[in-house]
């Protein structure tokens, strides 16, 4: 069987310009180029990846122009400079899926965030947009946060991974 399922094609795009239309920083944010890596640290270039930024929010856009699927990371490192003229390494920050709403919101500090290497397999052909959000001074999600930075840093001490960056 060849060809497109034309539903599925017309219900991408109006799911595509709902978010457009729903997500500020997609319609008027900095544009800052990202990457893609791959477990070696190596430049994927078939993948696209980029962030719009606002003080609101900030969107990662990663898209496969691959017949593959890739098992990636997203280097956010470019974000850096951006993020810390507005905010302190120990910001909060809530990262979630955008396209997916199946995953629970995660929270992070963000030099945390920024130096995140966890590896997605990204299908061919296919788009992964994440929402950093910045977190108001909310002692519960501190918290939660303290506690979940905690649990990642014994998770990766008990698997005998590098922890310089938690």
């Amino acid at each position: 069987e060849q060809g497109f399922d034309l539903s599925k094609v017309s219900t991408h795009y109006v799911h595509r310009r709902r978010l457009r239309k729903e997500k500020m920083a997609l319609r008027y944010g900095e544009l800052i180029t990202l990457a893609a890596r791959d477990e070696n640290n190596e430049f994927i270039s078939d993948v696209l990846v980029y962030a719009r930024y606002s003080l609101s929010e900030t969107l990662i856009i990663a898209t496969s122009i691959c017949d593959h699927s890739k098992k990636i990371f997203l280097d956010v490192s470019q974000l850096l400079p951006t993020f810390k003229r507005n905010y302190a390494n120990n910001t909060v920050v809530m990262v979630k899926n955008v396209i997916s709403d199946v995953q629970e919101p995660e929270y992070y500090f963000l030099r945390e965030f920024i130096e995140l290497k966890t590896m997605k397999t990204l299908p061919a052909y296919r788009s992964l947009m994440i929402s950093v959000t910045i977190c108001d001074d909310d002692q519960f999600i501190f918290k939660k946060c303290l506690t979940n930075s905690i649990e990642r840093t014994k998770r990766n001490l008990v698997a005998h991974k590098s922890i310089e960056t938690e």
